[in-house]
């Protein structure tokens, strides 16, 4: 199976909140493709665009990464206009456990947005296991406990509307002989 990379690359320079790390990763940066008119003047001090991190999973390894492209020598001299400004980077490379179906969702979906392309591999539509889509609250499987709590909840509800519609009836009847 191998590996798949993407490169963040939305139209608007975006970056991307990568849920299963739980954090942003920087996308690329292009004066000239920014809807600021002074962002063309801009243009000027940083001609070249900054490079997106890439971000990608080792299916073999079952290890997710971000790599900092900025530490390459062909980026030499944008790391140092960056490092100049007492700015910091990533590390070159950090890597992250994780589930290979949760972040093969997510690379799949950031792709289908249109904030990210595959630079290498694919990502595999085919692998075991659930992704996990939520990670504010933990996701429960239904049991048989639940279903029969929801079917006898919908009874009670039903039995508590035939209750009323009788009373109602015997109301009727009543007014009518009385």
């Amino acid at each position: 199976m191998s590996k798949v990379v993407c490169e963040i690359d939305g139209a608007h320079c975006e970056a991307l909140f990568f849920r299963p790390i739980q954090r942003r990763v920087r996308g690329k940066f292009d004066y000239m493709r920014c809807g600021d008119p002074m962002a063309k003047v801009a243009a000027a001090t940083q001609p070249n665009p900054i490079p997106s991190q890439l971000i990608g999973y080792d299916f073999d390894k079952k290890i997710g990464f971000v790599e900092e492209t900025l530490h390459r020598p062909e980026h030499r001299a944008i790391k140092e206009k960056i490092e100049a400004k007492g700015q910091r980077l990533s590390p070159e490379r950090e890597e992250f456990q994780g589930d290979a179906a949760t972040w093969a969702f997510w690379l799949a979906s950031a792709v289908k947005a249109g904030l990210a392309r595959i630079v290498e591999g694919k990502i595999p539509d085919d692998l075991p296991g659930k992704p996990q889509t939520n990670f504010i609250f933990a996701e429960r499987e239904t049991t048989t406990t639940d279903k029969l709590t929801a079917a006898i909840e919908r009874q009670t509800t039903v039995l508590e509307k035939q209750a009323e519609l009788f009373t109602a009836l015997l109301d009727t009847l009543r007014s009518k002989k009385g």
